[in-house]
């Protein structure tokens, strides 16, 4: 993609996930740490952008008039003030990670002929290892989008889902993060209860989720119920465990947990 502006990417908002993907980018080759803008009036901003090599601008009209892609990374109730603060401003691509406010509500803002691309990703880009869904507005040129798929499928996997869609994608994987992290802590409770170490729980809780997410990736044609099934031995210990998650309705329970979730991510884009 050529670079059409002083900067090619900028970030308004530069929280735990703006900074993951900034660093991200730079890490992957995607873009070059001069060739990022951010704009945050957060504490510390200042020698944060030094330190990381990115250009800090003065207010939000600046970072999206300087900047080839604007990437809103704010709070889903602080959007309208920050949108109503772009109005007018001559934009090229918004990119934005709010959730449940959908393109159409940021094009009403700022105009229909605003090219928007839409984006869930999760903060296992911290690392690398993250999911990200993505969608985009009509007016979305093909070479911006593929720019941004790409730099989001070197931070772990990306895919195009559509925007109707978006919302219920907070289960996949943007909320999906704390369902395993609070299931590890559960275990590792109820491990340190039977006398086994933190340290050696955690540990081992760890490896195993690791393990068996590589697992069904490298399986991608098997049944996850197979999956199950192969841990299952008759009249083993696993297929008593298993029968015992399905006697509390554990499908129902996640079903419910789903339903609150994606209830909230449509409250919030109603802000």
């Amino acid at each position: 993609m050529s670079v059409r502006r002083k900067y090619e990417l900028g970030f308004i908002g530069l929280g735990h996930m703006g900074l993951a993907i900034a660093r991200g980018a730079v890490a992957s080759g995607h873009v070059d740490r001069f060739q990022i803008a951010v704009y945050d009036p957060g504490e510390n901003m200042n020698a944060l952008c030094r330190q990381e090599g990115f250009a800090l601008l003065s207010d939000e009209r600046e970072l999206a008039e300087s900047c080839h892609i604007t990437l809103l990374a704010v709070t889903p109730q602080t959007a309208d003030s920050v949108l109503e603060k772009l109005k007018g401003a001559s934009i090229e691509c918004i990119m934005s990670i709010i959730t449940g406010v959908t393109i159409e509500h940021i094009q009403n803002i700022l105009g229909s002929d605003i090219p928007v691309i839409r984006g869930m990703p999760n903060t296992p880009l911290q690392i690398n290892k993250g999911a990200t869904a993505l969608c985009r507005s009509k007016n979305t040129s093909a070479d911006d989008y593929d720019f941004v798929y790409g730099m989001f499928d070197s931070m772990g996997v990306t895919r195009s889902i559509p925007e109707d869609k978006m919302t219920e994608a907070v289960i996949l994987n943007g909320s999906t993060p704390a369902y395993f992290f609070y299931m590890a802590e559960c275990m590792i409770k109820d491990a340190a209860e039977r006398g086994i170490s933190e340290e050696a729980a955690r540990a081992l809780i760890v490896q195993t989720m690791i393990g068996s997410g590589e697992l069904m990736s490298q399986k991608k044609r098997t049944p996850v119920s197979e999956l199950v099934d192969e841990v299952c031995s008759k009249g083993g210990t696993t297929i008593e465990a298993i029968g015992s998650l399905k006697e509390s309705n554990l499908e129902d329970i996640i079903r419910k947990a789903n339903d609150a979730c994606v209830k909230r991510a449509k409250e919030l884009g109603t802000k």
